[in-house]
């Protein structure tokens, strides 16, 4: 499996980079965890949601696509934090995830191995692209020129907004990809450090081990 990036991604100021992680366990819950994260959030509430420039530069994404106003997935996390003292919980990669993408300000996704098809490839949208998002059970129209990453078949993220239903992480995944997706003030060693950091942290709570893949050239 291989992650391609187009010319017209990249000229958004799209990079990424991603792992491949197996022989993890998942669960609902870790203490360990839940105490990395309740550790997290004094430094977490010190951030400044509209100046930051990572998640300014997000947003400045975001509208380039044609979505005004659209909170990044790291913003939303902070704000969270920021307005209930904690950092949510769904599953240990998730929550593994979401720390670090809080930390970082980082976009990041994670989608089972089992339920992909081809490479991941971010690119930009025609419309006629199939995507279910996570919640629902019929596909959705999205729009021209918004970027998507999507394997052979769907959109399995739509921007970096939300991902399909089809590749969720849940207790019976046994292989999954995980990436950080950078905008254009992200230095792609910026990108790599982020995602060393979440690879790290899901091999300390969940076990197994990973592979990094760079993005084809």
């Amino acid at each position: 499996m291989q992650l391609v990036i187009t010319p017209e991604a990249r000229a958004l100021g799209i990079d990424a980079c991603m792992a491949i992680v197996s022989g993890a366990t998942i669960s609902n819950k870790s203490n360990p965890l839940e105490k990395l994260k309740k550790e997290a959030v004094q430094q977490l509430q010190r951030i400044n949601l509209e100046e930051d420039p990572v998640l300014k530069a997000y947003r400045d994404l975001h509208e380039k696509c044609g979505l005004n106003g659209v909170m990044p997935p790291s913003q939303h996390l902070l704000s969270l934090v920021q307005r209930n003292g904690r950092l949510p919980n769904i599953n240990t990669v998730v929550d593994c995830y979401n720390l670090i993408s809080a930390v970082t300000r980082l976009s990041i996704g994670a989608h089972d191995t089992a339920h992909l098809r081809g490479d991941l490839i971010f690119k930009l949208t025609d419309g006629h692209e199939h995507y279910i998002p996570l919640g629902e059970t019929e596909p959705v129209a999205v729009l021209p020129g918004e970027y998507a990453c999507m394997d052979a078949e769907k959109i399995i993220c739509r921007m970096d907004i939300k991902q399909c239903a089809e590749t969720r992480i849940t207790k019976e995944t046994r292989e999954f990809v995980i990436y950080v997706q950078g905008n254009e003030v992200t230095v792609y060693d910026y990108l790599m450090s982020g995602l060393r950091q979440v690879c790290n942290l899901l091999v300390e709570i969940c076990g197994g081990q990973y592979q990094i893949i760079e993005a084809a050239k």
